[in-house]
């Protein structure tokens, strides 16, 4: 992760309508799903109005609290990205779309209603509960193959935007795959932190990478501190407000060999050699068999 922008900030797209018709939707309220809302591909969802006062008050927090100006602007082509761009509202701006920014493809389940989902395709959202981070839905991507694209544009940056602040709107299991490749989070620590009781990336979320050192002003060669700015839940009612937990330093774990034993051996063994395999090939047991040339 060396030779990245200075300074690196994503913004996930404010509430869309698709945000809200799932959320109706879970809560047993299926009206907004017509005929023609359920034709709209899922990269032409709008923002809500809700939405639309999310991203100001987003672009409001950037300008004030990190900068107007930027070397470089991002943002996923759908829809609802483009409107939050806009509406941060940052003067000068040039977007850049990029298809590699965006939403991850839900597959057979992209486009539909939570009470279809569960009605229809419980198969598949029983197959997500056996691992959350390489799950992916009949057609569609896991987090892992979200991975791959962040990728990519994380080697575009380090080609043409080292040394730079660069800006970047995009979605929220994208922002995930950002945490994950940035923060060097493995699959168990995702399923284990990042996919609890509260969401992994809120609408209009902010995650703002730095090689500055935010308390020495010192540039380092690796992005080494981030800070999450979130809505401030329970705080603001109408949960348009951001809240910032501040700056905390990147510890990406290695491992020692006791550290991946101890992680093996919460897994229990399901399936073992017979008596009789071991017998055939003792050999490969045999202490000796090290010195066999």
């Amino acid at each position: 992760l060396m030779n990245l922008p200075i300074d690196f900030i994503l913004v996930r797209h404010g509430e869309s309508e698709g945000n809200l018709a799932q959320r109706r939707s879970k809560a047993g309220d299926d009206s907004d799903w017509s005929k023609l809302f359920k034709e709209r591909h899922t990269s032409k969802y709008r923002l809500t109005e809700k939405g639309r006062v999310q991203a100001k008050i987003a672009g409001k927090w950037v300008k004030e609290k990190i900068g107007t100006h930027y070397d470089r602007y991002y943002c996923s082509e759908y829809i609802r990205a483009m409107e939050t761009a806009a509406l941060l509202d940052l003067p000068q701006a040039k977007w850049v779309t990029d298809f590699y920014l965006r939403e991850r493809d839900k597959g057979v389940l992209d486009g539909i209603s939570s009470t279809e989902r569960q009605k229809n395709h419980s198969d598949e959202l029983k197959r997500r509960e056996l691992d959350t981070f390489y799950w992916a839905p009949s057609g569609g991507e896991s987090i892992a193959n979200c991975c791959l694209r962040v990728d990519r544009i994380l080697s575009q940056l380090r080609d043409q935007c080292s040394g730079f602040r660069v800006i970047l709107v995009c979605h929220g299991d994208i922002m995930t795959a950002f945490r994950i490749r940035m923060e060097r989070i493995g699959q168990h620590d995702y399923t284990e932190d990042m996919q609890g009781p509260k969401p992994t990336m809120n609408n209009c979320q902010i995650i703002h990478y730095s090689r500055r050192n935010p308390f020495t002003g010192n540039i380092h060669e690796s992005v080494n501190w981030m800070r999450l700015v979130t809505r401030a839940d329970g705080k603001d009612p109408d949960g348009v407000e951001l809240e910032d937990d501040g700056w905390k330093q990147i510890i990406r774990p290695d491992w020692t060999n006791e550290q991946l034993l101890e992680t093996v051996n919460n897994i229990p063994q399901l399936v073992n050699n017979r008596k009789e395999d071991l017998d055939k090939d003792r050999w490969i047991f045999d202490d000796s068999s090290a010195d066999r040339s």
